[in-house]
Formats: C-alpha cells, structure tokens, sequence
C-alpha cells in the first residue's frame, strides 16, 4: 500500500515513482511468541508507458493508478538501515 508519493521522474516510455510504501521492510525479527514485524520504506518502482498513455495529475488518482498496476517496488537502500 502506497502512503505518499515521494518523487515522479517521466520520460517518453518510462515513469520512475518513489514512493513511501508500508510493510517493506523487516523491522523486527521473529521471535518464539511473535511474528516478524514490517514497516515503512521509501522504495522506487519503473512503469513502462505506452504511446499516448495519460497519467493521472494528483497524488490520489497517481496512489489508485499505481496500486493498480501491482508493482515491485525495491525499497531504496540508501535511506534505511537493515
């Protein structure tokens, strides 16, 4: 699930989104009683676009267009610490 779009880079055929996505990352282990925990990262994804392909202009039309798609985001390892 896409929190908040960070930064959106297009060219003529490709858009690379960075976005703030939850439950990326391992941010606790498992242990005998508890699951392992998930948080927040912010993470990038690349979407191919076709001629002609309209994006949406807002943020909330961009969240719904992009859930859509069900990308793999990569979580930006630069700005976390595993």
């Amino acid at each position: 699930m896409i929190s908040l779009i960070c930064s959106v880079e297009k060219t003529e055929d490709i858009m690379t989104v960075e976005a703030v996505i939850e439950d990326a990352v391992q941010v606790a282990h498992q242990t005998l009683v508890d699951p392992p925990e998930y948080g927040p990262a912010i993470c990038t994804a690349k979407v191919y676009l076709e001629e002609g392909e309209v994006i949406p202009d807002n943020d909330d039309e961009l969240i719904e267009y992009l859930e859509a798609l069900e990308l793999d985001w990569e979580p930006n390892a630069k700005d976390w610490d595993y």
